[in-house]
């Protein structure tokens, strides 16, 4: 009879000693508020923690959303929506607890777009195939559990099951062969997911747009064809320089109606490079080859992402302004010199330079675009236009021109130079009837202009397009005739030349602020200080059982 008394107090302390040791275990609360989709990723150091997320509706009703329970350190996240929550994290243990709140964005970026989707279906993305081998890399948050996979010819290469959240350096998967690729996301219930993905060519392929048609001329577009091996290279400017010695041009297009039949162009096209911008620069010699009159002509594009645009206050200039355009029912912003664009006569044979300059100022970046003519027909000549200077509004800590041949820019275009004929504008293709011209291409490198690596005879940055153009090249020129297109890489002699001592415009050229996910809270929590384990509790409460034992049911 004693020893059943003696276990009732025992079990009756024991309860007694879990409650207390459940009321002093460490019981952290945040409250949240979430104003737009937004990743609530986590970090746990310790063992034996709970975390639950309770959504709190608008009567303070609680739905309980996600629960985790960790027996060592954990790194997670979870997708939240707009609205109020509530994390509570719970442990007998010590332990840190730290969390970031991150605003979900939507960029619509040609090999690294994120998107978000709302679905109770799988889902399947293709990612493009550059031709070149590449790696790719992905991250991806929800607000419930999925199964993650990267599958090339229908074979799973990575799998992640059951996760709200898959961190990009943990999907990083490298293809040799980029052939038929997809990312999978196989879900069990409704789901909304937030999924970035971001593909790394190991160099750029200018062959993987060539269609039948395209502009000819000479382009540099970073890449060294070695017979081993092909190599990028990197190159940073502030000027590229593009001479012309035009003998015979003559140019007919029968079939559209986008500008007069006779038009031709030469275009000098770049990059700009900022801190957070890409910008399309273009420079061009329309022509009117059967009247012997040429025009100078400039535009500017934003092509940070696929949507950028360009407004009258974020560029200026005297001579031009911004203007709407539909490519192929896609709404584009084009800055453009349409207030003046000089007109002038030439004769053959017509000789010169056009040249693009970028320089960082206090106010922006100014982009300067120049014509220097040194011989038309007969008469030789020097005769400088400085026809534009267009301000980019902003601070900006560097811009340059960037001919780079290990990535694609945000829309998937090239970052390469090109001095190229084309049709005379609005993305004409024309016929050349006639052709004799010789052209160069230089960047500059220490107050001289330099000839780039090598080059290729055809550009893919411009909408205009030539046909009947073949391009033969010779040491660091091309010489161009009427015949069939060949499209070929050359390696190039070193050469320089200093334009007549041509000095530097000045210019100056802007990118907008940088747009940057905001980390809004860090937290970061131990224990409670009055901390007692079981190992502690239990010998006090069998001590504190025989006391009461002995007090309670001792004889009298």
């Amino acid at each position: 009879m004693h020893i059943i008394k003696l276990v009732i107090v025992i079990l009756i302390l024991l309860s007694i000693v879990n409650y207390v040791s459940a009321y002093l275990q460490c019981s952290n609360t945040y409250i949240l508020n979430i104003t737009s989709p937004s990743a609530f990723i986590f970090n746990i150091n310790g063992e034996n923690v709970n975390i639950s997320i309770l959504r709190i509706s608008n009567n303070s009703c609680q739905k309980l959303i996600y629960m985790n329970y960790t027996k060592n350190n954990l790194t997670s996240g979870l997708l939240l929506i707009q609205g109020k929550y509530e994390v509570v994290v719970k442990s007998t243990n010590q332990f840190n607890f730290h969390y970031y709140i991150i605003k979900l964005k939507c960029i619509q970026k040609a090999l690294c777009p994120s998107f978000l989707f709302s679905t109770n279906e799988s889902v399947l993305i293709p990612i493009p195939d550059l031709e070149t081998p590449e790696a790719l890399k992905a991250f991806i948050i929800s607000n419930v559990s999925l199964t993650f996979e990267i599958i090339q010819c229908n074979k799973i290469i990575k799998e992640y099951e059951n996760t709200t959240i898959v961190f990009s350096n943990y999907s990083y998967v490298y293809f040799k062969n980029p052939k038929n690729i997809f990312i999978k996301i196989c879900i069990y219930k409704d789901s909304l997911f937030y999924l970035s993905y971001k593909v790394i060519p190991c160099f750029i392929n200018p062959y993987l747009k060539l269609s039948s048609l395209s502009s000819e001329g000479i382009a540099s577009y970073g890449i060294l064809n070695e017979t081993k091996a092909t190599k990028p290279y990197l190159i940073k400017t502030t000027s590229i320089l593009g001479k012309f010695n035009i003998s015979c041009i003559l140019a007919y297009n029968y079939s559209q109606n986008l500008v007069p039949p006779c038009s031709a162009s030469l275009q000098l096209n770049v990059v700009l490079k900022t801190c957070s911008q890409v910008y399309w620069l273009q420079n061009v010699l329309e022509f009117l080859t059967l009247k012997h009159e040429f025009k100078l002509a400039d535009e500017i594009l934003n092509i940070t992402c696929i949507d950028s645009t360009l407004s009258n206050y974020s560029i200026t200039s005297l001579n031009g302004y911004v203007t709407m355009v539909n490519q192929s029912g896609k709404i584009e912003y084009y800055y453009g010199n349409y207030y003046c664009q000089p007109e002038l006569k030439y004769c053959l044979p017509l000789c010169g330079y056009l040249v693009t300059n970028v320089s960082l100022e206090k106010c922006g970046i100014l982009v300067s675009f120049a014509a220097i003519l040194i011989k038309n027909g007969s008469f030789t000549c020097y005769k400088e236009i400085v026809y534009d200077n267009v301000l980019i509004h902003g601070k900006f800590k560097f811009a340059y021109i960037l001919v780079c041949g290990k990535h694609y820019t945000p829309i998937g275009s090239y970052y390469d130079a090109e001095l190229v004929f084309g049709g005379g504008g609005n993305g004409e293709i024309t016929k050349f009837c006639k052709l004799n011209a010789t052209l160069w291409l230089f960047y500059l490198k220490k107050n001289t202009y330099v000839t780039f690596p090598n080059y290729f005879t055809f550009g893919e940055d411009t909408a205009e397009k030539a046909v009947n153009i073949t391009v033969n090249f010779c040491k660091y020129y091309a010489k161009l005739t009427t015949g069939k297109e060949n499209f070929r890489c050359y390696k190039a002699s070193s050469y320089s030349i200093d334009p007549f001592h041509y000095h530097n415009i000045s210019s100056l050229h802007n990118s907008s602020t940088k747009s940057i996910t905001v980390i809004t809270i860090s937290s970061t929590h131990a224990s409670n200080p009055n901390y007692y384990t079981y190992e502690i509790l239990i010998p006090i409460s069998l001590i504190l059982s025989f006391i009461l034992y002995y007090l309670l049911f001792r004889k009298r």
